[in-house]
């Protein structure tokens, strides 16, 4: 007989429980079907309320204390606390309830939001990113206490808003005081597979302003020989100086920056928004861009978003018009939006460690250990102090893509890692 053991005392039979998780599988399925047919894209965001109130009502069967709050206006966080008999260590559960925008939803196969099993998948808007890893935790919770488990640590569980789009629903969870000894963010990975770190991701705002307009037949005079007139176009400075500079800048930390646990060029300069002109008469006297910085785990923010301006000033100072009127840069203009914090990967913490253990008993084989350079929730708890490890049983290769759908087989080796590592980290409170 296999055992589950704490630090004091083997007790339980895991095999049972392996059993329990394995004969009631398509209960799973259709607890992740009903978390996809809960339409919840963000953006826009604010349409998750009914999914919560499902969820909050799930947590409540189980005997979870439920605390419902508003992250945002109308946009509620749903915790759900199962207090343990004392005595043993506690942990987080977090996911995210929301999935990425509708696009190109005429291109799926089926409905997004109709969930369907074929060839070893479960289709699905969201079923990878990240109502997988919510389903598999209201399911191993629901088939232990089937099996008469009781934890001697508090389980939190954390359904939150807003994480497609870098909101604070996580962020909330902790300033609302929840605290464990351990956290798993449930989010993509290889399919069960892998741990890895994360990246930080800032986001700032470029802007080239002119101090004067200038019609359209004035721009001969700033352009050809002898015109005698100070003039410049805003989009064509931005488009042929500080986005190519931009782009040398990524090139450069693509070659120089290195994590041992990430794959190369991890580090990165997007721009995702461009604004200027729309008057055909007139020279576009303003211009501004968007860009997302990526940032590693083993570097600060602050020096980062220093970097970009130092290669923004360089360049400018090698403009004439430019030199005269820099570019402002201006960083994280909307603190509820679009922010996530980097995140290392601790092998040796004894959470990290319990969880690697309960892969290896549950599937035989070992989690492999380092990987892409994602952006979810798990700098929060980082950032608090709290042990934190990524691990979910989607596949990033699916996550806001066409047809996206989550493998059975992983869906099957979560559940049961999951299982034996809540008893193996809260401890049992009986045989």
């Amino acid at each position: 007989m296999k055992g589950i053991h704490n630090e004091t005392n083997p007790v339980g039979n895991v095999d049972e429980i392996l059993a329990e998780l394995d004969d009631q599988k398509e209960e799973l399925y259709e607890i992740l079907k009903t978390l996809i047919r809960f339409k919840t894209p963000n953006p826009p965001g604010g349409n998750e309320k009914e999914a919560q109130e499902w969820m909050a009502d799930q947590l409540r069967q189980l005997g979870f204390h439920v605390d419902v709050f508003d992250a945002l206006p109308n946009r509620p966080n749903v915790v759900g606390v199962l207090r343990g008999t004392g005595g043993g260590k506690s942990v987080i559960l977090n996911g995210h309830i929301d999935v990425c925008e509708d696009r190109l939803n005429e291109k799926w196969r089926r409905d997004p939001y109709d969930p369907y099993l074929e060839g070893g998948a479960l289709f699905g808007k969201g079923s990878s990113d990240m109502k997988g890893a919510l389903a598999a935790f209201l399911f191993v919770i629901k088939c232990l206490q089937r099996k008469g488990v009781k934890f001697k640590g508090d389980v939190i569980f954390e359904s939150v808003i807003g994480e497609e789009t870098g909101g604070p629903g996580t962020k909330r969870c902790l300033e609302r005081g929840y605290r464990a000894d351990f956290a798993i963010v449930g989010e993509s990975a290889k399919g069960a597979k892998e741990l890895y770190p994360t990246v930080g991701i800032t986001n700032g705002r470029i802007t080239i302003q002119s101090p004067y307009t200038l019609h359209l037949q004035e721009r001969r005079h700033f352009i050809h020989t002898g015109g005698g007139r100070e003039g410049a176009n805003c989009i064509e400075k931005m488009a042929t100086v500080i986005i190519p500079a931009l782009n040398d800048l990524e090139r450069h930390w693509g070659i120089f920056k290195k994590h041992p646990l990430m794959p190369a060029g991890q580090s990165m300069i997007n721009v995702f928004n461009f604004a200027g002109g729309g008057n055909p008469f007139l020279i576009p006297d303003k211009c501004t861009i968007d860009i997302t910085v990526y940032y590693l785990p083993s570097e600060e923010k602050e020096a980062v978003q220093k970097e970009v301006e130092d290669q923004i000033s360089r360049v400018s100072q090698a403009d004439q018009w430019l030199r005269k009127y820099p570019p402002i840069i201006e960083w994280d203009l909307d603190p509820e939006a679009y922010q996530f914090l980097p995140c290392e990967l601790d092998v040796n913490e004894p959470g990290v460690q319990t969880l690697m253990q309960s892969y290896k008993q549950a599937t035989g084989n070992d989690l492999t250990v380092g990987g892409r350079g994602v952006i979810v929730d798990s700098g929060w708890f980082s950032a608090a102090g709290i042990p934190v490890v990524t691990f979910g049983p989607g596949d990033a290769f699916w996550i806001h893509r066409i047809d996206e759908r989550v493998e059975l087989a992983a869906l099957s080796a979560y559940c049961k890692t999951l299982g034996i590592f809540l008893c193996k980290w809260c401890g049992l409170a009986n045989s």
